[in-house]
């Protein structure tokens, strides 16, 4: 199990430094944002993304992930371009009339989301720039399904310093407030579009019928997938916009993006784990590691997850300011999206290795319609409450109904008492950390630090970690983070 930990740290290290740098610059820049945007415009860019991210979704009609199951049927350069070039006719077409009907009704939509016709522009430009968004979604699947990483690298650096550039020019030089970061996501699209196409110009060929009818169907099969997963996320922002001021939505908005850390700091491991995991699918002792990772995963990010709880008032102080701290008591709870989310990557790792692709499908759906009954319920009622609540369910669905399923299908000795009982003392914990009164900040900073504390006690007290595992961790960890001697 060393080795394979081993492996997985350099992997970690390897996709952290990529991985982390869009999300480092979000963050950098998000002190200043909220510094010139109050929660009110905060939360009508977050609706006015909502509805661009639904749009794209629609218009992509799964495609990149139809191009990802088809690249490689064949292994010939002249299949790969092909595939290539269908997918990307087929998302035009597709795009383009929707782009088209959102220009001509922007009016009604601004209306139906914002109440108020004056947001018309917002959607009248999402519109207009639908087919850039669709072009570089299906490039930048092209280029990871061909194995191109310099292309990968070169449009990620791209998306970094388009994404910079839209925050300087369009929300602290110009101040255009909401407008702004909606012109900004924008901006990125465009700008990979135009890299991509000159990048990978020989990599795209001429449509062809038969591929575009396949890479038709697949989308058809996999877009309830996709958009479940879209769901998910985020279209409890539809029901608030009803039922809730704009600025309770702006306190939403950065409760999820606070809540959110949990998974950028997991993400790194979460993709070197899946391909490393099925690597060593056929191995002996490959169930056996599957369920001694999982205690380490979930371990991991469940004290993340009561880390952001227990101190998001700080984190908010810092990164944004005092209009913004009524969004404080939703980041614990929204963080258990990020924690059944860990839990899934677990899950995950068993479905693909025992092939239960319907599986994962059908119970993503299930989690997104309990999730969308869940909204139309309990937003009228609790409001912001309502989207946490019914958004946390949501992404535990999947998860409580794919287990059972996959252990009989793909047995692995998951500590799963161990694990929920775990799950159970970080609530506790959390909820010990929300009622603290308000007590003089040195006081209330220590009671966090015993409370958090607690924590990975409990950890070795259940067994779900060993003291030793712990240490060995540690060492790990501090190997790999301190400087190399240099060898004479």
């Amino acid at each position: 199990m060393r080795q394979t930990l081993n492996r997985l740290a350099r992997m970690v290290i390897g996709y952290g430094a990529v991985q982390w740098a869009g999300p480092f610059l979000a963050l950098i820049f998000t002190p200043i944002i909220t510094r010139i945007l109050s929660p009110s415009d905060y939360g009508i860019a977050d609706v006015a993304l909502t509805v661009a991210s639904a749009v794209g979704t629609l218009a992509l009609f799964a495609l990149p992930q139809a191009l990802a199951a088809h690249f490689n049927d064949r292994g010939d350069e002249a299949w790969h371009r092909g595939v290539t070039g269908s997918a990307l006719a087929l998302a035009c077409a597709i795009g383009v009339p929707i782009g088209i009907v959102l220009l001509l009704f922007a009016p009604q939509i601004a209306q139906a989301f914002l109440g108020n016709t004056d947001f018309s522009r917002f959607f009248q430009l999402v519109g207009a720039t639908v087919v850039f968004a669709v072009c570089s979604g299906i490039l930048t699947a092209a280029a990871q399904a061909g194995l191109h990483v310099r292309w990968g690298m070169l449009l990620s650096i791209t998306s970094i310093a388009a994404t910079v550039f839209g925050n300087i020019v369009f929300i602290i030089v110009l101040r255009l407030g909401a407008l702004g970061m909606v012109l900004t996501p924008i901006t990125a699209g465009i700008a990979i579009s135009i890299v991509a196409l000159i990048t990978m110009r020989r990599a795209i060929g001429a449509p062809s019928r038969s591929l575009v009818g396949t890479l038709g169907r697949s989308g058809a099969a996999l877009l309830p997938t996709v958009f479940s997963g879209w769901a998910l996320m985020l279209i409890d922002r539809l029901f608030l916009v009803h039922y809730v001021s704009t600025a309770d939505l702006g306190y939403y908005a950065i409760a999820n993006k606070i809540a959110a850390l949990a998974y950028i700091a997991m993400t790194p491991l979460y993709t070197a784990w899946t391909p490393l995991a099925l690597s060593m699918q056929d191995h002996p002792d490959a169930r056996q590691r599957y369920a001694t990772m999982a205690r380490y995963l979930i371990a991991a990010v469940l004290g993340v997850a009561l880390a952001l709880g227990l101190f998001a008032p700080e984190i908010l102080i810092i990164l944004t300011r005092p209009a913004y701290l009524p969004a404080a008591p939703y980041v614990g709870f929204l963080a258990y999206v990020h924690v059944f989310t860990g839990f899934g990557v677990v899950l995950y790792t068993s479905a693909m290795a025992g092939k239960q692709l319907k599986a994962l499908s059908w119970t993503v759906t299930a989690g997104a319609l309990i999730n969308l009954v869940l909204n139309f319920l309990l937003i009228p009622v609790y409001g912001v409450w309502g989207a946490t609540i019914a958004t946390v369910i949501g992404y535990a669905v999947p998860q409580v109904l794919l287990y059972p399923l996959l252990q009989k299908r793909y047995p692995v000795p998951y500590p799963t008492r161990r694990l929920l009982a775990a799950l159970l003392v970080e609530t506790v914990l959390l909820v010990a950390g929300l009622m603290i009164p308000p007590l003089a900040f040195p006081v209330r900073a220590a009671i966090k630090v015993l409370l958090f504390a607690m924590l990975p006690a409990a950890f070795v007290l259940l067994g779900v970690l060993t003291r030793h595992e712990i240490r060995s961790a540690s060492q790990l960890l501090l190997d790999r983070l301190s400087p190399r001697p240099n060898r004479a």
